[in-house]
């Protein structure tokens, strides 16, 4: 399958089904087609043979699903950026990857974001003016090329873009469409309807738009504002008529604290897709009691495989069987290695680095042949040559089922971010009166590795005090420089922090200081 025909497929088949809803806007099979071949069009006559990046700002208007689409069909990869991205980040991006343009996506851009702006809101005439591509023109990019860059977190305060091809796309879509496979041959849910939880630029959201747009299905769309008033969330999850769950524990959790959350709201839904951080066996408990009429489904990968390659049906039975849920076995066209320090593979049982090869692995970062040849290689496969990527994910494979342990190095996921604490150090480090800085993350009670907050030491100068007032400001600064959910929740401000014999900050030994 391809995901750019299925669109046009449904398009001509059902022009007038909604495909994607946010608040009061609603956008068609038909518009998405018509309207992003307009972009496309646009972008070749404003652009000629620059096939450079598109990076696309918003945060969840249908025209970012229209500017993904018009990017792709004209042959140029979209880089998906959230509006609460502080200008600094946007820039670093835009940098990295030497976009040609920035679209503006129903949101206005912020004032310092350097580059070229399109404000497609505002160029009402492009709808009538610029022909659509003819339905029998090349669709867009080449298979092994890049589709889409997301932008992660970097370990020196420098954002990384993982560059993932059409082909992996349209191969992870096949795969997806076959975790929900009964949902959609329900006669009684057509067209299902997805629910759209992670903004854009978290590599989550592609599950439900790419499973989502491959079917014909409708997606409904969940914001920031929804998440910050439980009782808007609820009443919009009331009208959604929502079949196909996708989010993050760590939403799912913010909805199961009240009781409200269950059958009587969401009487259709069938499936619960998690990915993005761990599920544990309490929210799957809770899940499975309140909705039993639906499925939970546990899934793992990182933003370098293309979302997920690995899968579990959380019944009873895996329930009762385990105190830490596995995260399932390999999807086809994958095989999941477990490594030991040397890059052999370790005998079943044994814990080590998870290695995914397979043919949704990622192209590597964009322009950063230095990580590329640390993280990616090429390793023999069925059909020849695979590409492979070490996730720095600690893991077990038990009888082709693996069970994902944690980071191995400073990396950690946060409500379903991946996040670089050295990222956060470095750009910490930028602020005024502030020397170093060590981040770490904080368990849950009872539940290892997975993180309530973040929290930071900081090494200062004699003149930044400890007053609230300080907090407060360092915290906004830092807000200049990285997204909301990077900022740590506590900062503790020390005169000097404890050192290793190399040199470096003793991590261990300065969270001791504050615990």
């Amino acid at each position: 399958m391809d995901l750019v025909n299925s669109v046009l497929l449904h398009a001509q088949a059902h022009p007038d089904r909604p495909c994607f809803t946010w608040r009061e806007h609603t956008l068609t099979y038909g518009e998405l087609e018509l309207q992003s071949r307009r972009v496309a069009g646009h972008l070749d006559s404003r652009l000629g043979r620059d096939t450079s990046p598109i990076v696309v700002f918003g945060h969840k208007h249908p025209l970012m699903l229209v500017s993904f689409l018009g990017a792709v069909r004209s042959g140029r990869a979209y880089i998906p950026v959230d509006s609460s991205f502080p200008v600094d980040r946007v820039n670093s991006i835009v940098s990295e990857s030497g976009a040609s343009l920035v679209l503006a996506a129903g949101t206005d851009i912020p004032a310092g974001v350097t580059g070229t702006h399109i404000d497609l809101q505002a160029l009402q005439g492009w709808a009538r003016t610029d022909p659509p591509r003819p339905i029998d023109s090349p669709a867009g990019v080449s298979l092994e090329s890049p589709f889409y860059i997301i932008f992660t977190s970097g370990s020196t305060g420098r954002p990384k873009g993982v560059q993932i091809s059409r082909d992996s796309l349209n191969r992870f879509a096949e795969w997806g469409l076959t975790l929900v496979r009964a949902t959609l041959d329900d006669p009684g849910l057509a067209p299902a309807v997805f629910l759209n939880q992670a903004p854009f630029s978290f590599d989550l959201s592609v599950m439900d738009l790419a499973i989502g747009l491959a079917s014909g299905s409708s997606l409904v769309s969940v914001d920031r504002d929804h998440v910050a008033r439980l009782a808007d969330l609820f009443d919009m999850l009331a009208k959604s008529r929502v079949n196909v769950w996708v989010s993050t524990p760590s939403f799912a959790d913010l909805c199961l604290s009240d009781q409200g959350f269950n059958r009587e709201l969401l009487p259709e839904v069938r499936e619960f897709l998690f990915c993005g951080e761990t599920l544990s066996v309490t929210t799957a408990s809770e899940l499975s009691r309140r909705f039993p009429q639906a499925r939970v489904v546990n899934t793992y990968g990182p933003t370098e495989s293309t979302v997920a390659v690995t899968s579990i049906v959380v019944d009873e039975e895996v329930l009762r069987e385990h105190a830490a849920l596995p995260v399932g076995a390999a999807k086809p066209g994958t095989s999941i290695f477990i490594w030991d320090e040397e890059g052999n593979s370790v005998p079943d049982g044994e814990r080590g680095e998870i290695v995914i090869a397979g043919d949704t692995v990622s192209l590597g970062y964009f322009g950063r042949p230095d990580l590329n040849e640390k993280a990616f290689g090429m390793i023999s496969g069925p059909h020849g040559p695979w590409r492979f990527y070490r996730t720095g994910d600690a893991g077990v494979l038990r009888g082709g089922v693996l069970h994902f342990l944690g980071r191995l190095d400073f990396q950690v996921k946060l409500h379903g971010y991946r996040i670089e604490v050295e990222d956060i150090e470095a750009n910490l480090q930028r602020l005024p009166g502030v020397r170093r800085a060590v981040v770490f993350p904080v368990d849950k009670i009872g539940q290892p590795g997975v993180y309530t907050h973040l929290e930071a030491v900081l090494q200062a100068d004699r003149d930044v005090d400890t007053s609230l007032a300080t907090m407060v400001r360092l915290k906004r600064q830092l807000k200049e420089f990285v997204p909301e959910y990077m900022v740590p929740k506590i900062l503790h401000i020390v005169r000097e922090l404890p050192m290793t014999a190399n040199g470096k900050a003793d991590r261990r030994a300065a969270r001791a200081l504050v615990s």
